[in-house]
This record gives structure tokens, sequence and C-alpha cells, in this order.
């Protein structure tokens, strides 16, 4: 553990990044602090690899693998961001050092703690296998060790269905000397690969080093695929085990229940991780000294919060960044900062002032949605809010079973929203009662509901279209990777997937009526009018195909996926990096461009204004013809996708809160 660099980011959508844990092939793994003061192990995805759609959809992949397993020895998902402009993942923090840094620090381990670990190790494979995975880049480095038993890391690299030992980039995935001879030559990958990968990393406790010594890389790989491994300094009891498990042929390997019973001679796992599995020195927290203490933990406000809070009411300490946060709205509005931190320009009197703020544990990433005297807002600690619209206190609130990036939809007196519990839920809007739920084997996304039918993409790879009355399922069409938000237009629906595809699906049989391919994954919420589709993809473009027949009509170089596009009077408006755009509907020209500081996100268009969140930390409103600026809000932190009535415009922000701003 090293503390954090001049270039390492100070937080990480609602985390504290406190030290560096340590770097890999896609990203680099921080020790961060939930508000709540929980630890927290923070994977944030290489700047370099940002722009490569392929590497994004390595990266979402693995996050959704790894939300999909379940088991005591390996480390849980806790949230993620697999779309934002650093992708990141974060997992339980497991107080302990990796295998390799335990080994390296003391030697290798007795023969009774590579029995307890091998056990461990092989109930982890077991809950990875039974998600339909493959881990394929089991070694050292991916187990820690903590006292009630090690825990497997970095989980999701691979579906049972892949088979090729490259990425879509064309690199190897896996570690030299702990990958299986088939995983090297590129040949078909099964669980019985991941065993392999456990009979070097057992003989890397037993004895210090990989069973194919030290080389280079060439030279590992071919050890492994073509010599015995060296077992000599393994103990006897142990090396024809390991020799079993190191077989070049995956079919003379064992399966993971016979090699539980060799590991345990019929024991429990339990017993073998009785106290004292990990004896001195290997045991205790690997920890860097002088760390910051762990923030104050905050908790959801029911009332109002004043219009001015102090920065203890922001659940943080007062930093250099809240003092600039503050210079910088001062000097921009001429000396003088409005309450709220907002800045008037040209707007109706008032405009830009704040009505409330309700605390949350967790961000609103996508907008809310209002209903009547309510708004709904759906946070990333797993909660759905509906709240007073008039003074932001708090109706009623749901917890489901895992974070929410989604936004809800509402209509005829319900609400439905997909959690990344793999639920899509109804619940009453007036009491949040639940009606139904409905199950789905992936992470589920904003549904839109129209005709008496909900329609929902999922991480398991399907739209379905579901009953809005009852949650049965009507129907269920089938694409080749994550299908995200769909719009529905007449008699089709329209959804994007990271297959690199947008879907035209008929509403009411589910039957696809065309695909129209880029070379990216396509995310977002589609956007029809006039005939026309808009919607983005990770190559960096944002399209318009005709509705009917899904030919291209343009397309604009420079529009960012995670900022779904927003149609009105005839012009789309949608993000671009630090850009917002505002684009000819029906020809793609750029009528104009409005430049921020920071990555914008997806705007909302309100009678002649439209709204822009972006991570220089405010709330834009322009002239939806001019892109003139009216107003902007300064927040303490970057603000998300907005949703906005007649006199009240509401956003989540990375302070984990949701403002209520005057129009």
């Amino acid at each position: 553990m090293e503390p954090l660099g001049p270039d390492d980011p100070a937080t990480v959508g609602p985390y504290r990044l406190v030290a560096q844990l340590g770097s890999g092939g896609m990203g680099r793994v921080y020790l961060g602090y939930s508000p709540s003061g929980r630890k927290v192990a923070i994977k944030v995805i290489r700047p370099e690899y940002v722009q490569d759609p392929a590497f994004r959809q390595r990266f979402a992949r693995e996050v959704i693998a790894s939300r999909a397993v379940s088991g005591f020895f390996t480390a849980g998902v806790v949230d993620a961001d697999p779309e934002g402009p650093r992708p990141w993942l974060a997992t339980a923090y497991i107080p302990g050092p990796s295998l390799q840094r335990a080994v390296q620090k003391s030697g290798p381990f007795p023969e009774r703690s590579v029995r307890a670990l091998g056990a461990a190790l092989v109930e982890a494979l077991t809950a990875i296998h039974g998600a339909s995975l493959i881990h394929r880049d089991l070694k050292p480095a991916n187990v820690l060790l903590a006292q009630d038993g090690p825990r497997v890391i970095d989980f999701g690299i691979s579906r049972l269905s892949e088979h090729s030992g490259l990425t879509l980039t064309g690199t190897t995935i896996g570690s030299p000397g702990y990958m299986s001879p088939e995983q090297i030559q590129g040949f078909r990958i099964e669980p019985s690969s991941d065993v392999f990968s456990l009979g070097s990393v057992l003989a890397y406790a037993a004895t210090g080093t990989s069973p194919f010594g030290e080389a280079s890389v060439p030279a590992l790989l071919y050890r492994v695929v073509n010599e015995r491994p060296d077992l000599q300094a393994v103990p006897t009891g142990l090396r024809d085990l390991i020799a079993w498990c190191l077989a070049k042929k995956p079919t003379d390997r064992p399966e993971l229940p016979a090699l539980m019973h060799a590991l345990t001679g019929g024991r429990s796992p339990e017993e073998l991780l009785a106290p004292g599995w990990l004896p001195e020195p290997w045991h205790g927290e690997d920890t860097a000294p002088a760390l910051p203490d762990a923030p104050t933990s905050t908790t959801a406000q029911p009332g109002p919060v004043p219009p001015t809070p102090s920065p203890d009411a922001l659940g943080r300490p007062v930093g250099r960044r809240r003092v600039l946060y503050t210079a910088v709205g001062a000097l921009a509005a001429g000396g003088a900062v409005a309450a709220g931190w907002a800045l008037t320009r040209g707007g109706s009197p008032g405009a830009g002032g704040q009505r409330w703020r309700f605390a949350t544990t967790g961000t609103v990433l996508s907008y809310p949605r209002v209903a009547g005297d309510l708004v709904y807002a759906a946070s990333n600690d797993g909660t759905l809010y509906a709240l007073n619209t008039a003074d932001g206190r708090r109706r009623w609130a749901y917890t489901t079973g895992a974070a929410i990036g989604s936004a809800p939809a509402v209509l005829g007196g319900s609400v439905y929203l997909g959690g990344d519990d793999r639920v899509l839920y109804a619940f009453d809007a007036l009491s949040g009662a639940v009606r139904w739920r409905f199950t789905t084997q992936g992470i589920v996304h904003t549904p839109v509901v129209t005709g008496g039918v909900a329609y929902v993409g999922s991480a398991d790879h399907r739209l379905y279209a579901v009953d809005a009355a009852s949650g049965k399922r009507r129907w269920a069409f089938t694409a080749g990777n994550d299908t995200h938000s769909p719009a529905v237009s007449g008699e089709s629906v329209y959804v994007g997937s990271s297959d690199t595809n947008l879907y035209a699906v008929d509403a009411a049989t589910g039957e696809k009526r065309w695909a129209f391919t880029t070379k990216g994954a396509v995310s977002g919420i589609p956007a029809v009018a006039s005939g026309l589709v808009h919607f983005g993809s990770t190559d960096g473009g944002l399209y318009a195909v005709d509705a009917g027949t899904g030919k291209q009509a343009w397309r604009f170089d420079g529009a960012s996926v995670g900022s779904s596009p927003a149609i009105a009077r005839g012009l789309v408006y949608v993000g671009g990096g630090k850009a917002l755009y505002a684009l000819e509907a029906a020809t793609g020209k750029t009528v104009w461009t409005f430049m921020t500081a920071g990555d914008v996100h997806t705007p909302a268009v309100a009678g002649s204004v439209v709204y822009v969140g972006s991570d220089d930390s405010r709330l834009y409103a322009l002239n939806a013809a001019t892109g003139k600026e009216l107003w902007s809000f300064l927040a303490p932190a970057p603000v998300h996708a907005p949703a906005a009535t007649q006199d009240t415009v509401y956003f989540g922000c990375d302070d984990s809160a949701l403002y209520a701003v005057r129009l």
C-alpha cells in the first residue's frame, strides 16, 4: 500500500481515496472510504485505455461478471460505473496482504496452511464456475489473505462461452507461469484451466516460486506448454496433488469436488481455516502508515437543508478544494455568490437559486422523475426515494438488494425501476409498496412504460416486455451482449446493445425488424423524432438512422455514449467530452457548441431552455436555440443528468445529494 501520488484522483464516484493498493494491466487499485466510512477497494481503468471501445467493453464485462459471483472466498462487488469518464469497480476491502506479498516477505507456507488455502480457493472457483464464468487469471497477486480465510479477486475476466486466450485488443489474458497450456495456445478454455492455475498457485505458496521457474515471458510460456513442472521443493504430501492439477491435458486434471477431498481428507474447509490457519508471521493487515481518518458518516435527511449549508452539512471536512469552489463562484459572479452557490446571468429573478438539498448515502447517477407533487430519485446507495417537490421532505424510500444506476419511470400510479440486483420493480407511487418484482439474470437498466407494457434491457443480453399490471413476461428478445435502456415509438422498440448494434424490435411480438451495426457498444437511451432514431456508440459517433429501415441518415463524430441525446424543436442535444452540441435533427449539422470545464452528462430540455450537468460541478441553463448561457448553479461536486419542470430543475450530485434549483 502506497500514498496517493500527484496524478491519482482524490475521489471516485462517492468514494474518497486514501492510498494505492496496487496496479495491473487494466488499471490501478485504490483503498477508499464510502460516505458511511466503509472501506472499499476501487479499480480504476488506466487513462490510456479510456478511449479504447474494446477495452471499455472488456471492463464492462468484468463488472457484469463480478456481480454474478457470490461466495465467501470471493471479494464481493459493492459498486461500479463501467461507462463513466474513468470507469471503475469497487469491491469489499480485504484487510490482508496478497499471497504474493506474504510469500515474498515471509517465505513459503507450511503444508497445513497450503491445504487450507487450497480448500478455500476450490470453494471460490466452485462459486465462480457456478456463475458460468472462468477466472483465467488466478495467480498469487489475485489471492488476498484475511484471518478468516483467503479471498479471490479479479474474477470477472471471461465467460465460459469465450474460448480465445486473447482480448478484443489482442493482448493475452492471464499471467505467464500461471496460465494453462490450452490458454497459452488459444484453444478452448474450460473450468479445468483454472484448476491448472490453482496448481501453480499452490506450488508457489509451498515453495515461494512458480513451478515453471523464473524466465522471460516467451521462455515461461514455452515451459508451461512443453515441459514438466519443477516440484522438487514441494512437500511430499502435496507433490502428487499439485502435479495432478498441472497435467498438460485438461481431461487429466481433477474435478473440483475430487480436489477438495484430496486437500481436506474429508474435513470441512471451515475446520482447516480455524484460527491459526495463517500462522505468524504471515497474518495481519498489510496497511500503510499515516493514512487519513475515515470520513464522517452521513445519513439521509428527512427534511430540507438551508440554502447556504455549512461545510459540515455536506458531511465532509472543509478542504482546499471546497475553498477553491467558493472562490471560483465568487470571481465568476463579480464577487458575489448567490444562495446555493448559484450564478445568475440574465435568467428570471431567482433563477438558479437552491430550493432544497436532500442527502443520500450514494450518488444519484441518472435523472430523477417528477409526477404530481413527488420527485422520484434512485441512488447508488441502492435506494429509491420519493420526496415532496415543495420542500424535499421524504415521503417514502425503498432499498433494493444492490446499487441503482438506472432512472425510474412513472405511469398510472406506479413507479418502475431497474436495479443492479437484477430485478425490475413496480411500486405504488404514493406509498412505495412493492406491487411486483420481475427477476432477470443481469443488471436491469432504465425501463420505459407505454401501452400497458414495461420494456427494459438487462445485462443478461435480453430486452424484456413485461406486463405493467401483473409483472408477467410477455416476450424476450436476445442480443449478443448487454442490452441497455430502450425507446418506444409507434410499433417498434429501439434498444442498443454492447454487441455494437442498435436493434429495432416489434413491440407486440419481440421479433427483430432490423439491426444497425456500429464499431462500438451502443448504450444510453435512444431518442426518436421525425422518423429518425438518434443514438450514441462508444466508437465516438452519434448516429441518426431511419426508424423504419435502419438505414443511416447521418453521423456526427465526437459524441459521448455516456450522454444520451435529447430532442426538441428540430434540434438534438448531445454531450461530447466537455462540450454540449446542438445539431439539426434532420441533417446532423452543428447549430451551436457550448464548452464547459468538465465532461457533460445527459441534457434535458424544458421549454426554450436546455439544462446540462458537468463534471466541472455546475448545472448550466442555456438558451436552447442559441446556446447562450442564461445562468449556472455551482455545486460542491460533479453534477449528473437533470430533470426539469415549469419552475424547478432536479439533479443528483457527486456529494451524494439530490438538489432542487429554481428556474
